[in-house]
């Protein structure tokens, strides 16, 4: 029995690449559904493909869903964002995913990676979650790290002082967000961003928080209670979970953690809420491949 299990786990990854590639070659077009979903979880599956499996998921999907939106909108540039980069394989990994999605939709997309560049801060209170994190966690080798890196920039600095200097350099829109800051102290200084003006922002941006599940975090601490307080002071920019993503996702990804910590930051205000998204027919979009 036990060399029947050892022979299914060395097979698995076989398996997981054949099941990739069929459903890449299924969902290529829209033979069998009008919505979007399936051609874009397709462009998604590529990236991740050619990543080799070490390409983030929970970005890949992001920026690929960040990256469509702009081009239906007719914005030929994008920004996406890791708050929290530490010893940069996130940032890494988002790099890449950029460029392939970038180059799918036909849309340029910047990278920007915010951290003190020596560690976090000390916690403020209760809210930092001292429990978990010390002052120092998460150190970064700035000089490694740029060596790594191909287009992303680095803000480094507190996030208070780097998210104005970000705003006044007046980016493209941003299309993601990943939110790895660990305090709700840090995460609040990063969500002054979701208060600038419109043009610097999609009406919706796809966000992925890191620290939500499990261990100590609670609807009264950490980002949770980050989220709370930013929705409770703005009437008009929100941020709600993507409720029931696992459901839209490959089947083999149905039990993941990721699709779980993503969520959507509404920007109800923005004159271009209301347009239409391209999500609820087949797509009309020229696309490239991005399979290598």
């Amino acid at each position: 029995m036990f060399g029947k299990a050892l022979k299914a786990a060395l097979a698995a990854p076989r398996k997981t690449r054949n099941w990739l590639t069929s459903y890449h070659h299924k969902h290529r077009s829209y033979d069998d559904d009008n919505m979007a979903y399936p051609w874009l979880n397709s462009i998604f599956f590529d990236i991740v493909r050619a990543g080799g499996g070490t390409q983030r998921p929970n970005y890949a999907w992001g920026v690929v869903h960040g990256a469509h939106l702009a081009k239906v909108l007719k914005i030929d540039r994008v920004s996406v964002i890791e708050f929290g980069v530490a010893g940069g394989n996130g940032l890494v990994a988002l790099d890449e995913i950029a460029e392939k999605a970038g180059s799918a939709f036909g849309v340029g997309v910047d990278v920007y990676g915010f951290d003190t560049g020596a560690g976090l801060p000390k916690p403020e209170d209760y809210r930092d979650l001292p429990n978990l994190f010390s002052p120092g966690h998460f150190p970064m080798d700035q000089e490694a790290l740029r060596k790594r890196l191909k287009n992303a920039q680095l803000f480094l600095g507190l996030v208070e002082d780097t998210v104005q200097r970000f705003i006044d350099s007046k980016p493209a829109p941003v299309a993601f967000i990943s939110f790895d800051l660990d305090f709700y102290s840090s995460t609040m200084q990063a969500f002054r961003l979701l208060s600038a003006e419109q043009s610097l922002l999609l009406p919706r941006i796809h966000c992925h928080f890191d620290d939500i599940l499990a261990f100590t975090y609670g609807d009264h601490n950490g980002e949770r209670l980050a989220i709370a307080e930013f929705n409770a002071a703005n009437s008009l920019r929100k941020i709600s979970q993507i409720y029931g993503l696992r459901f839209f996702l490959p089947s083999v990804m149905r039990h993941d953690m990721w699709p779980e910590c993503c969520y959507m930051i509404h920007v109800l205000d923005h004159n271009s809420y209301g347009l239409d998204d391209g999500l609820n027919k087949r797509p009309t979009l020229p696309l490239k491949s991005v399979a290598n």
